[in-house]
């Protein structure tokens, strides 16, 4: 069998404080169709696809069931090859028919709708993530060039940011780093400043500062043949996927009695983990989770607080332990109002996230607020805190994961103490600035 490699464009809220950490955000699309007469025979009809609607949505995923954000829905297309969660904008990133939107996670809302532009070149803007670490979102710029030569196409994938507000794509690679990606996911390593995309067959870090290939490994699966909708945990800094092995039979052709056909008879799924630096797959699951399929590039989250992996399955949410590699929970979905659930992200993982690995060339001496060293402890706690930086901290403010403010004050030490014994349980954001105005947010939970 040929082996392809798609050059596929395919196509959080709530009130977060009363939702439990695990809660995954995503895209709720459902469609409509009409029945209309077969113009070939008048007495058969047949269903046609008339439009869609999508929404912001929620589920926890030991429950299943779907929630929708507020009642306003979408008539628009949704590309399935990245999502952005943004903790501390409180808002869910996605992009449809060349444009990049936003939605409030508090009320579910389109806050924000522009086209994207990459002024060196056309392009698109493909398996793109958040990266806590500086704020930004990271993705592939993709784009196909025509060789009248040889009439074919060539292609060329750069790294590349994105600007939310403007629709700006900012190339980082300063030439291409290879001819296209696999649908297998991406990742981030907030701590490395590494991004990772597969394309199929290796396993492609590139440097977030430059653009430039960080690694190139052979993908190695030695209890199955593909390795997909990998994620990174900050939990343990590992990148967890799929496993799956497809399993044939030959069956004779019945329109050529002399050939035969391959016929896919079974699946098996087990839950791996990928060494970044030599490309080996570690079976994780003692057995195969379960047969069937999944949905790819957006179809995985990790709960580092569980130590859960996610994956959709289209109908239902599966999670796996990342310690045992079982199946601890296989949820079929309901909706409130809707019928798919797309580009799942979770609010947890990697939210307190800071970089460990400057530029290239750089001293490692911090040079402002976000290369400092800044400790928070003991976080979790139960109403005091410490927190210490290589920086002086100007100004502390803390927000609720809603994004509500309740506390702020300022400072100018590099030691300071808080008591926060009159907050709620929960989860919070903290922001410390610096004297020129930098900012830098970390996660806080109070229990």
């Amino acid at each position: 069998m040929q082996k392809i490699l798609l050059f596929l464009l395919l196509f959080v809220s709530i009130t977060l404080e009363a939702q439990p950490p695990n809660n995954l955000y995503g895209i709720v699309r459902k469609n409509y169709f009409s029945i209309v007469t077969d113009p070939r025979d008048s007495l058969s009809s047949y269903e046609r696809f008339d439009s869609a609607t999508i929404r912001l949505g929620t589920t926890n995923p030991s429950e299943g069931i779907v929630y929708n954000f507020g009642s306003n829905s979408y008539n628009m297309p949704v590309n399935l090859t990245g999502a952005a969660l943004n903790p501390y904008t409180n808002s869910f990133i996605f992009i449809g028919n060349n444009t990049i939107n936003t939605l409030n996670l508090a009320t579910g809302n389109l806050t924000n709708s522009v086209p994207l532009n990459n002024p060196i070149a056309p392009s698109y803007f493909d398996n793109f993530r958040f990266n806590n670490a500086d704020s930004t979102i990271y993705g592939l710029a993709r784009r196909n060039l025509y060789d009248p030569v040889t009439m074919s196409y060539i292609g060329q994938v750069f790294l590349a940011k994105a600007n939310t507000q403007t629709g700006l794509i900012t190339q980082i690679s300063p030439t291409s780093v290879g001819l296209g990606f696999a649908l297998a996911g991406s990742a981030i390593d907030p701590y490395q400043m590494v991004y990772y995309y597969s394309t199929g067959a290796r396993l492609v870090g590139l440097d977030i500062y430059d653009g430039s290939i960080f690694s190139s490994v052979p993908i190695q699966v030695t209890n199955g043949i593909n390795f997909d909708n990998f994620t990174y945990s900050c939990a343990d800094t590992a990148l967890y996927g799929l496993i799956r092995q497809n399993y044939f039979s030959y069956e004779k052709n019945p329109i050529d009695p002399l050939d035969s056909i391959q016929v896919l008879d079974s699946t098996s799924i087990k839950l791996g983990r990928i060494d970044p630096k030599t490309g080996i797959v570690t079976t994780i699951s003692p057995g195969s989770l379960m047969q069937g399929g999944y949905t790819l590039n957006g179809g995985s989250a990790i709960d580092p607080n569980a130590m859960t992996y996610y994956f959709n399955r289209g109908n239902a949410i599966a999670g796996v332990s990342l310690i045992t590699g079982e199946l601890v929970s296989n949820k079929v979905l309901s909706f409130e109002d809707g019928q798919y659930f797309d580009l799942m992200r979770n609010f947890e993982n990697c939210i307190s996230a800071s970089a460990f690995r400057g530029r290239k060339g750089s001293t490692g001496i911090a040079r402002n607020l976000k290369e400092a060293t800044i400790e928070i402890f003991p976080n979790p706690n139960q109403g005091m805190f410490s927190i210490q930086s290589s920086f002086s901290i100007k100004h502390v403010s803390i927000l609720s994961i809603a994004g509500e403010q309740i506390f702020q004050q300022g400072f100018g030490s590099n030691q300071i103490d808080i008591d926060m014994s009159s907050f709620n349980e929960g989860v919070y954001i903290i922001n410390l600035s610096e004297e020129n105005g930098q900012t830098i947010s970390r996660k806080l939970v109070k229990y």
